[in-house]
């Protein structure tokens, strides 16, 4: 049987929540938005921009650590871990209301949806960047962060509104605009980090690069987009009552993608407290690796929101093929970055950024480790948003953010940034799989998670991992890493095609898995 007709095999009893296949026309605005091919362009798009991106970042954070002294680069790190933390405030995330409201036919209702949607988030920008500055403030830290935040916080303001015109162009898979803004928005980054660190290497200048990467990347967008055939150009009217139902939908979104983020960075803020700025500077190299890895599957994320959504609830077999790949790429895509990362974080830690951050090569490790449990947590939960079941996750992520602060609180002052990095990890895997059982008792949908293959590449990783390491000390280390790489990436790539095959029916009948 081949993959389509699996994928559309009729259950003995209609499942109340899972509706019978639609035609879809490929010339409307919903044929757009599940188009296959054009989903698999822009995520290309989104990738390669990413890698672009991901190089000049990673260059530009090695000049600032290898420049400024050990407690401002810990200041450095702090302010961007801070803003990160902003998205709390500043995140609808792509709300179920937003996203089918962009893929409808009717071009006057997606234009002032993204008006309305853009207006909210400028709206929830100044806010997040208001909540930082009054946090350093009230809280004490010395003036180098607070004015950091001041001019560093403008990167919140700006980006918030221009993530949602990426939204916008993602719900027509039209993000080779957005790739190219964004790349060219870090090129100007990098060019004005460089200038900087050889004319005026002050801690204030260097925050003030990423702003200007963040206005540039958003006038590219908004001309990009005022100009833009085919009902994507913004209406100038703003329909404030349109943000009720954007919020209510999105809330439970909103809260989860929230609590997330908190989950992820409050480390980095209790680090802060419990221990010293020069700690905070350690733990952040392990983030700059591991936020690679973050970055790309965002960027891999949103065209797959669209897709699942495009087929939800009118394709079940759809739904439940396009997700199962995902989290099988998901799953390889960091088993490979762990296995090429892990037995060589020491001397890469060291090539790039000098022997005094080497010291948090374990902590980076287990970073990294944690990412790829966040990219099948992002999954997760865009699935769960997608079929309109986003209410039970954020209190998951609120048990996992109590069990990260309780785990930090006890491992910082005995572990400093190890400890953090073993809390971390720890609260990701229980959310990781906590959420999953979640998903599974509440679509009524089988075999969405892959979880035969991920096992594998776990397993497979760890060997790589535990053969590589002391191999690393002996083998040159570039080698180590290709290969094991190279050795886990053969496993991954048939793992990943069959669980995207995903034979057989796909529907719980009556309680009952047919």
């Amino acid at each position: 049987m081949s993959t389509e007709s699996a994928d559309r095999v009729a259950t003995p009893t209609p499942d109340p929540h899972v509706v019978t296949p639609e035609p879809t026309n490929p010339g409307s605005a919903q044929g757009a938005a599940s188009d296959g091919r054009a989903a698999a362009k822009a995520t290309g798009a989104m990738l390669a921009s990413r890698v672009v991106i991901a190089a000049l970042g990673w260059t530009g954070s090695v000049i600032i650590a290898r420049i400024l002294s050990p407690e401002a680069w810990g200041h450095y790190t702090f302010v961007f871990a801070l803003l990160g933390l902003m998205a709390i405030f500043t995140d609808l995330g792509v709300g179920r209301a937003v996203m089918a409201r962009l893929i409808v036919d009717d071009p006057d209702e997606v234009a002032r949806t993204a008006s309305a949607f853009i207006a909210l988030r400028l709206l929830l920008g100044l806010g997040g960047y208001a909540i930082a500055l009054i946090y350093v403030v009230a809280l004490g830290y010395p003036g180098e962060v607070i004015r950091a935040t001041a001019v560093a916080g403008l990167v919140v303001v700006v980006a918030t509104p221009g993530h949602a015109l990426t939204v916008v162009f993602q719900s027509r898979h039209r993000l080779l605009l957005s790739a190219m803004a964004e790349s060219l928005g870090q090129t100007v980054q990098l060019a004005l980090t460089i200038a900087a660190a050889l004319f005026a290497p002050y801690l204030l200048l260097f925050v003030l690069a990423p702003v200007v990467n963040e206005v540039l990347a958003l006038v590219i967008k908004a001309v990009g987009i005022s100009r833009r055939d085919g009902g994507l150009r913004p209406s100038r009217h703003v329909e404030f009552a349109r943000w009720r139902p954007m919020l209510l939908d999105a809330a439970p979104l909103a809260i989860g993608f929230a609590l997330t983020v908190a989950l992820q960075k409050v480390d980095m803020l209790l680090l802060s407290i419990l221990d010293t700025f020069d700690a905070v500077g350690v733990y952040g190299i392990g983030y700059k690796f591991s936020d690679i890895l973050d970055t790309f599957v965002l960027a891999a994320a949103g065209p797959v929101a669209t897709l699942l959504v495009a087929a939800w609830p009118h394709e079940p077999g759809v739904f439940r093929r396009r997700c199962r790949g995902a989290a099988a790429a998901f799953g390889a895509g960091g088993a490979v970055a762990v296995a090429a990362f892990w037995p060589s974080a020491p001397q890469v830690i060291g090539l790039l950024y000098g022997e005094r951050f080497v010291v948090g090569a374990f902590a980076a490790r287990m970073l990294v480790l944690g990412a790829t449990f966040t990219a099948l947590i992002v999954l997760g939960i865009y699935l769960l948003a997608s079929a309109g079941q986003a209410r039970s996750y954020p209190l998951v992520a609120f048990g996992g953010l109590v069990l990260n602060v309780v785990m930090n609180v006890i491992l910082i002052p005995r572990m400093s940034y190890d400890g953090a990095a073993i809390a971390t990890v720890a609260t990701l895997g229980s959310v990781l799989v906590v959420l999953w059982i979640v998903i599974v008792r509440t679509l009524p949908i089988v075999g969405l998670f892959p979880l035969g293959s991920v096992m594998t590449l776990a397993a497979v990783t760890a060997l790589a991992c535990a053969v590589g390491t002391p191999a690393a000390r002996i083998i040159p280390w570039p080698v180590v890493s290709v290969s094991t790489a190279l050795v886990v990436a053969l496993v991954a790539l048939p793992l990943v095609r069959a669980s995207a095959r995903a034979p057989g029916r796909h529907a719980k009948v009556h309680g009952v898995t047919s």
